[in-house]
Parts: C-alpha cells; sequence; structure tokens
C-alpha cells in the first residue's frame, strides 16, 4: 500500500550518502501479484525488494518506503539505500526533496543528503524545492531552501506565523505582528503591514486578497493589482500554479493571469475548475471542458469528465463511456481500449494495471 497520513520512525543512524544529481523521473512503482516490489526508474524496471513494503511513496527524485522488516529504505539514482531500522511515520516527497520525522525531530533528504531540521517540531509546509517549519526548541520559525536554513521569524509564547503558504519555490507567510512576507530566491521581501485575508503559492508566484479585499499577485518580484474579485460558488475564489493562476472576476468571469498577462477567457460562472502545477482545466461556453497549457487553451470534450486527475504537464480522465484518455505534454496520448484493473499519475508516469502481474506505463509518447 502507500503511505496514508505518514509513517513513523524509530532511533535514526545519520549518514549521508553523496551521490550526483539526478533527475530520476519519470519514476513510479507497483507490487505484483506475488508481493515483490518494482519501480519504473525511466523506461527500466527494477526490483526494489523481494517482499511486500509496508507503505510507499512516490516523488520526482526517489521513492522512500517502509520494508516488510519495517526499515526505513529510500530508492535514489537506481539504488536502495537504507537509512534507519526502526519504526518510521511521516514522510512527504516533492519534485526535489523528501521530509521525514524521528517522533518529532524533522529531517530533510536533499541529493542524496540527510539534513537534521530540528530536534522538535510541530508543523511544517513544504513545497517542490523548500520547506518551512517551526523548531520548537529555538522558538523559531524556519526555512530550508538550497542546502540553507534561514530564520524567518521568533516567538517563545506561541506559532509565530499565523499564515504560510508553500509553492514550488516561494514561501509567503503571516509573522505574529500580521506582517505580510514572501521569501523567495533566498530572500525575504516585505510585500504588506497588514494581514490578507487568504495566500496561495506556487511557482514563481503568490496570489492574495489583500485586507481590503483586493486580489492581488505576486509574480517574479512584481506584484499586480487585479482590483475586486468575485467570491465564487466553488470551494475557493481563486488558484494558483506553476507562473500562473486563476480567479473570477465581479462579472462571473474566468481570468487567468500566466507569465505577467492577463489572459480572459469568456467563461462565465464556471462550476468546475481544478489546477495543479502547469495544468488548468474547467468547463468552457462549449459546454464541455477545456485544458490551458504553456500558455495555450484547447477544447478537449464536450462534457466533464467523471473523474480527472491532474499533475505536473500530464492528467488522466474518463470518458462518458469509460474510456482513458491520457493528455501530457499538450498532447492527447491514445491507449488502447481495454479494462484497466488500476490506473494513477506519478507526476508525468502513467501507470496502468490491465491483468495479473500485467503492467504498462506511458510517459510522453513512450510507453513500456
Amino acid at each position: 500500500m502507500r503511505f496514508g497520513k505518514g509513517f513513523r520512525i524509530g532511533l535514526l543512524s545519520l549518514f549521508t550518502f553523496h551521490l550526483s544529481p539526478t533527475s530520476a523521473q519519470p519514476l513510479s512503482a507497483y507490487v505484483n501479484q506475488d508481493g515483490r516490489f518494482f519501480v519504473f526508474d525511466n523506461f527500466e524496471v527494477d526490483q526494489a525488494d523481494y517482499l511486500q513494503p509496508i507503505a510507499y511513496k512516490i516523488g520526482r527524485t526517489c521513492i522512500p518506503f517502509i520494508a516488510n522488516t519495517k526499515n526505513f529504505r529510500v530508492y535514489y539514482n537506481g539504488k536502495v539505500n537504507e537509512l534507519n531500522d526502526g519504526f518510521t511515520s511521516d514522510c512527504y516527497v516533492s519534485n526535489d526533496l523528501m521530509y521525514f520525522k524521528n517522533n518529532a525531530t524533522l529531517y530533510v533528504f536533499d541529493n542524496g543528503k540527510i539534513t537534521k531540521l530540528a530536534d522538535y517540531n510541530s508543523s511544517f509546509a513544504f513545497g517542490d524545492s523548500l520547506i518551512g517549519y517551526t523548531d520548537d526548541r529555538a522558538y523559531t520559525y524556519n526555512i530550508y531552501y538550497s542546502g540553507k536554513v534561514t530564520e524567518l521569524a521568533q516567538n517563545s509564547l506561541e506559532n509565530p506565523m499565523k499564515m504560510t503558504a508553500a509553492g514550488s519555490n516561494i514561501f509567503a507567510f503571516v509573522d505574529q505582528y500580521d506582517q505580510f512576507r514572501i521569501f523567495y530566491h533566498g530572500e525575504i521581501i516585505e510585500q504588506e503591514d497588514r494581514k490578507p485575508q487568504m495566500i496561495q503559492a506556487g511557482k514563481d508566484l503568490v496570489i492574495y486578497r489583500d485586507n481590503y479585499g483586493d486580489l492581488k499577485i505576486f509574480y517574479s518580484g512584481e506584484t499586480y493589482d487585479m482590483g475586486q474579485a468575485a467570491s465564487s460558488s466553488l470551494k475557493v475564489s481563486f488558484w494558483a500554479g506553476n507562473e500562473m493562476a486563476a480567479f473570477i472576476d465581479t462579472d462571473g468571469e474566468l481570468k487567468i493571469f500566466y507569465k505577467g498577462k492577463l489572459i480572459e477567457t469568456g467563461v462565465r460562472n464556471p462550476q468546475f475548475i481544478k489546477m495543479k502545477d502547469n495544468m488548468l482545466v474547467y468547463d468552457d461556453r462549449a459546454g464541455g471542458f477545456s485544458v490551458f497549457y504553456n500558455g495555450v487553451e484547447t477544447h478537449l470534450e464536450n462534457f466533464i469528465p467523471v473523474k480527472i486527475e491532474l499533475s505536473q504537464s500530464s492528467m488522466y480522465y474518463f470518458t462518458q463511456s469509460n474510456e482513458i484518455r491520457f493528455y501530457t505534454f499538450g498532447k492527447m496520448v491514445e491507449l488502447p481500449i481495454q479494462t484497466y484493473d488500476d490506473i494513477h499519475l506519478d507526476y508525468d508516469v502513467l501507470q496502468v494495471k490491465t491483468g495479473f502481474n500485467q503492467f504498462s506505463f506511458y510517459y510522453q509518447d513512450k510507453k513500456l
């Protein structure tokens, strides 16, 4: 099974195994009918363990798992490395990093190196290349980014942060004095001195509703004022992704902010919107749904899929006839019309199971 909310870690023997930097994507993993654990790594399949792991997670550069023996291991750069021989909890993966805890102690696994961040940690928020976290012993709130730790705030009486939003490479926060700040490229930017109402962060971007209710977007060092924005009937009123954001204006129109430019979609009062990483999908004015990817809007279907999953630059969804469509890197990849026992998306890798020990992997226009 995959990790649910987390896993427990026992006594950790800290060590460092330096490996060359890698872009191990595409990665995926599965357990076959015989209970053996396999890793799909760049169109090669390696056996990571001969016994089914208790749990595992898939990152872009590594796959941490609890072995059947309860040892905590990580598949990284083509090898399985054992990190400890105890019980484990609270492991999280992202594009670049893996975070885990030994009881209350927080660690980061970055490019093959383990760094202890805090002996006592009660809360954290992480993105692809950074993590903001409390150090409860030092009464500080710190951020780990690019191998360095920077203190953002200190308070011995309570959590130094009132609000936080972690994006891919950007971190927005409101400190104990209601000051709104943004950590970006190793620098702390004094954004506003009043607490915003809501904040979200993506890559190179923070979108927020300020203290007066106006919508603003911080992108790549500049702040853009979007003015008043409507309160959507959806669960959230704006969305953040990689170098893009979306919101519904006071006339009910869906607008997209992309790399410093505002795009009018002409879509009014949408009832279906999802954004993740580089992908934005929504119900369009033609009665179906469209995708906005890499600056281009494409109408895909004349219906709203019952199930849809987004990740990085890919998505899959089911048609009305229960066929699977795979849209990846701006184009549709055909899948055979057959019965699928299981299907999921690991970043841009689509893994499908079609029968007894039958697994297929799709990445870009390739299949294994």
